[in-house]
Order: structure tokens, then C-alpha cells, then sequence
């Protein structure tokens, strides 16, 4: 992810959940993300502004021991134009499910398919992501979910990139073909 290292800075946004705390039925979590937070998220995404990012999400369990996350985002970002450097503002609303599991499970599956083959689907839902000591940081799942949906070439409407370099030179055109000798050869025989 751009320019965060989990395991030494603590990520911008953070929404710690035990999973123990979440009932059969589900657990409702209403997320809107502070201005702190949303410039730090700005930085870490190369945003030019980050005015808003909230969402709605249901964690349930999963397979025993996982949890699901089902629900969905808005944010209000600004980026630059990668052609001009113009400020492009964008609204972006999602939808998404994920599947967690301890991270325990999860190496046990990797040990155990090393010796198996695989078979890559490309229409199958992702692999689950790790829970680590029981707790999952929620507010960096949905951070993870906003950078997947932002645009990493954003390009203002009729916006076109003019070359600064000049055209070749006329004595790199004219410079004689490496195979001119071989079609002399050919025409010969």
C-alpha cells in the first residue's frame, strides 16, 4: 500500500474490533472519519484533499472463528490531473464484502497448499485477510477499500499531454538501414 508500513507506523485511520464482541446475528458499525485522520489519509494516497469518508458496515461471523465485513463507503477526494496538474474532484461510493481469518488458520491453509496443486480462478472471491490476536483494525480495512477504488491516473476531461521533446533529427532519419546490404545481396540472385 502506498507508503505505509503496518508493522512500524500505526495507520491513519484506526476502528479496532474484538471479534469476540460481534453476536451471531451481526454487529452494525457507522463509520465517519475524522479531519486529522482524513489528511493523513490524503498523504498517505497522494490526494491533493480528502473532504469526506464515512460508510456503513456489518460484521458478522464467518466460518467460526472469521468474520465477514459487508457494507459500503462514500468519500470526496480531489486529485491532480496527471496531464495538466489541475485539480480533479471526484466522488466515489462503494460496495464491498470481505472475509477475515486468525492468521493462524490462514498459515496452516498456505502450509497445507504447498504440497497441492493449484488452481487459479479468477471469477472466485479473494482469499481471506488475517485477524491478528483476535482484534481486527476495521478503519484500515475500509482505508485499504478507499485506496483500491481511487483512480491512479486521473486525467481532466479533454485534457492532452503535449511532448516538450523535439522531433527526431535529420540526420537520425537518414541514417542508412543496417539490412540495405542484405536487399542488395537478394536483388543479385
Amino acid at each position: 500500500m502506498a507508503g505505509l508500513d503496518n508493522e512500524t507506523q500505526a495507520p491513519e485511520f484506526s476502528l479496532l474490533l474484538v471479534v469476540d464482541d460481534v453476536p451471531p446475528n451481526g454487529k452494525t458499525i457507522r463509520f465517519a472519519v475524522g479531519e486529522a485522520e482524513r489528511a493523513a489519509l490524503a498523504l498517505r494516497f497522494d490526494l491533493l484533499d480528502l473532504s469526506d469518508f464515512h460508510g456503513l458496515l456489518t460484521a458478522r461471523p464467518w466460518r467460526r472463528f472469521g468474520l465477514e465485513l459487508e457494507g459500503s463507503l462514500e468519500a470526496d477526494l480531489v486529485q491532480a490531473c496527471v496531464t495538466t496538474l489541475e485539480p480533479i474532484s471526484a466522488h466515489l461510493s462503494q460496495k464491498f464484502k470481505l472475509h477475515y481469518l486468525p492468521i493462524e488458520m490462514i498459515e496452516k491453509d498456505a502450509a497445507e497448499a504447498e504440497n497441492r496443486e493449484i488452481v487459479v480462478d479468477l471469477q472466485s472471491e479473494d482469499p481471506p485477510e488475517p485477524i491478528e490476536n483476535g482484534v481486527l483494525d476495521v478503519g484500515e480495512a475500509m482505508s485499504e477499500q478507499l485506496f483500491l477504488e481511487i483512480d491512479p491516473y486521473p486525467k481532466k476531461p479533454g485534457a492532452v499531454f503535449e511532448s516538450t521533446e523535439s522531433a527526431p533529427s535529420e540526420a537520425e532519419e537518414s541514417r542508412p538501414n543496417p539490412f540495405a546490404a542484405l536487399e542488395k545481396l537478394k536483388k543479385k540472385d
